[in-house]
């Protein structure tokens, strides 16, 4: 790896974290501009227009309200958003399906709450026949997240989560989760893992082959969240007809018409609102094309 983009990384995904530089970025014009390839538009209309855009070249979707580390009154509306989203896909005739982040929805403020904005959320789902993917952040957040999961699929709704291949962690909550009967979808990991990586980049793709292997092995739902094409390619001939492939809105779109010429069912994890700083952050810190690309956006060339 490039020394200069390790550093950068590091760099990206600590911003990320700044709240407070991330609210005066977001509401400037060249910040929009920015990221508008990452993301699908501000409001419900826009995403849902996206992925009946993407659906008529063949590709399902996962639509995402993005927000993080939200309370109170702003969690609230995470949670109604995230249920009209649900409502909003199935009236266009799309398969419902979203992403939450449970930071987003209040886990800040206990389990409990955090708990009861979730299961307003999944109730709908299972009114209009989605999923819910309750999406992995912080290593500190995740054990709430995995017995809220847990509990959730227990009382039988329609949820899911993911693993991260970059921590240590992954592979005893990989059998956590698979006994449990959990729908999984496996990610390298674009949070920090502190102390609990699993090392270099060489090391995070021998983590991710490892657990989709075993991952191959079990019955739950699954997908591969990556755009390495490499691995992509490894896994094809024992993923035919058991896994879907899922890539970033905006990221490798010559990847994704590949795959579906391939063979691949192939789902677009499509994002959409004004809280879009963390996650561009994470993308652009995941490889160097995408801040190459920013920087050009911004810069004009």
């Amino acid at each position: 790896m490039n020394p200069l983009f390790s550093v950068s990384r590091a760099v990206l995904l600590r911003m990320s974290r700044a709240a407070a530089l991330g609210a005066l970025v977001q509401r400037t014009s060249w910040g929009r501009r920015a990221v508008q390839r990452f993301v699908a538009g501000n409001t419900i209309d826009e995403a849902v227009a996206a992925a009946v855009e993407m659906k008529g070249r063949g590709f399902t979707v996962t639509l995402d309200r993005l927000g993080e580390a939200s309370s109170g009154a702003k969690a609230d509306t995470y949670a109604a958003d995230a249920a009209r989203l649900l409502e909003a896909q199935a009236a266009a005739g799309l398969e419902p399906n979203v992403s939450v982040k449970l930071t987003a929805i209040g886990l800040a403020e206990g389990s409990a709450v955090a708990t009861a904005r979730l299961e307003r959320i999944l109730m709908t789902a299972q009114r209009v026949n989605g999923f819910v993917r309750v999406d992995a952040e912080h290593a500190e957040s995740l054990d709430a997240l995995h017995e809220i999961v847990l509990a959730a699929r227990a009382a039988g709704r329609p949820v899911g989560t993911v693993l991260q291949a970059n921590m240590r962690r992954s592979v005893a909550d990989c059998e956590r989760l698979t006994s449990a009967g959990v729908p999984i979808r496996l990610v390298k990991g674009a949070y920090d893992p502190g102390v609990d990586g699993v090392g270099d980049p060489v090391a995070v793709d021998a983590a991710y082959l490892a657990l989709a292997s075993t991952l191959l092995a079990t019955s739950v739902p699954l997908a591969f969240g990556t755009h390495d094409e490499r691995i992509l390619t490894q896994l094809a001939e024992r993923s035919r007809g058991r896994a879907e492939a899922q890539l970033l809105y905006g990221v490798r779109s010559d990847l994704a018409d590949r795959l579906a010429t391939a063979g691949w069912r192939v789902r677009i994890y499509t994002p959409y609102g004004p809280d879009w700083w963390p996650y561009s952050l994470r993308r652009m810190a995941e490889r160097p094309a995408n801040l190459r690309f920013v920087l050009r956006s911004l810069f004009g060339r």
